[in-house]
């Protein structure tokens, strides 16, 4: 650390130093097994891939801003950090300002991952669905937007935020914190419950049904974290600036941990493929007769409208294979493979063709 404070100095520092590098560790393990997962798997690569991914040189980003603020007083109180050199403190302003922009984004690439996530697991002729997909993406486009705008001009001349001693005027920062906070809540338990009524539409037991609501809901348990940010800001922007350095800590391990999480959750599938797809046979539920290598655990090809059974798809599958489960049976393909067993049958390759004679007596 760069500042030589006398020792038993309150420090809030150290616990940021410790949640930074494991939260280093986690972003870097859930984006690698992603990455592993789709090589080893072979899953095809989407939207929710390249926004999941895109997240982490923005969370190792805003963990570097934090762990170089600590070392000119991160942790300490202002005074303290003033008695050492005041430029400290505009310098550690300037930080702040600098990290909301990637905490922004950290918690917004995520989101748009899940729903794109949705719009590819859920492969749904379900208008209604889509439309919410739609809706909701472009709610966390425009809240990332509005909130990049409103941090760029959130004073007036623009280096009152960082220099508060200069002439000028700046929004209500507990106000400014709080919207934020509650629309971002918002839009997270939207994401949350839009694939309730779809995984209940199911033909499955209510069982499988439960299991699957507990899943996603895990997954996307970011929302907990989302809560608990929102109640932080409540009780400590208000007191921020009487000693920024000291009170701050306090919000970044709620914001930090929530953009952390929320990369790590839209990984879960992915790491639960890589793990099933090296288990191979050995995995719970798992036939070893299959003569399928490997198959893809995020795939949960749906068709409401038809009212088709859930069922995972083929090994190597790229163009959306699945098999068609009635509750009477399966429906297979009389085309042989390569293999001489029965094919899957792509869903846009299915025709039904129907003949009506008209018998006139």
């Amino acid at each position: 650390m760069a500042l030589e404070v006398p020792a038993g100095t309150p420090d809030r520092g150290p616990g940021l130093v410790v949640m930074c590098a494991l939260l280093i560790v986690l972003t870097s393990i859930s984006a690698v097994t992603r990455v592993l997962s789709k090589v080893i798997v072979k899953q095809p690569w989407w939207w929710d891939d390249f926004f999941a991914l895109i997240s982490l040189p923005i969370q190792l980003t805003l963990f570097g801003i934090i762990l170089t603020w600590r070392n000119i007083g991160l942790g300490l109180h202002a005074d303290v950090v003033a008695a050492e050199n005041p430029l400290y403190l505009i310098q550690g302003a300037k930080y702040l300002y600098i990290a909301i922009f990637f905490f922004d984004a950290s918690i917004s690439f995520p989101k748009l991952s899940a729903i794109c996530f949705y719009a590819r697991v859920f492969r749904s002729n379900n208008r209604h669905f889509r439309n919410h997909l739609w809706v909701v993406g472009s709610l966390v486009v425009g809240w990332l937007t509005a909130s990049l705008i409103s941090t760029i001009f959130q004073c007036s001349p623009i280096e009152k935020a960082w220099n508060s001693p200069l002439p000028g005027t700046c929004i209500h920062t507990f106000a400014w914190y709080l919207s934020t906070s509650a629309l971002s809540v918002s839009i997270d338990l939207y994401i949350l419950l839009l694939p309730v009524p779809m995984i209940w539409a199911l033909k499955l037991s209510l069982r499988r049904r439960v299991y699957l609501l507990a899943a996603f809901f895990l997954a996307y348990s970011v929302i907990v974290l989302s809560i608990g940010r929102m109640i932080s800001t409540i009780g400590l922007i208000p007191n921020l600036e009487a000693d920024i350095t000291w009170n701050l800590p306090a919000y970044l391990y709620w914001a930090c941990i929530e953009g952390a999480l929320s990369l790590i959750s839209v990984s879960v599938p992915n790491m639960v493929g890589l793990v099933k797809a090296l288990m191979g046979p050995r995995w719970p539920g798992t036939n070893p007769k299959s003569s399928n290598k490997h198959t893809d655990p995020e795939s949960l090809n749906y068709n409401a409208s038809a009212g088709v059974h859930a069922s995972q798809s083929f090994g190597g599958d790229h163009d959306g294979f699945e098999r068609l489960v009635s509750s009477t049976g399966s429906i297979a393909s009389g085309i042989n493979d390569h293999d001489g067993k029965g094919a899957a049958i792509a869903l846009d390759r299915i025709h039904v063709k129907t003949q009506i004679t008209v018998d006139r007596r």
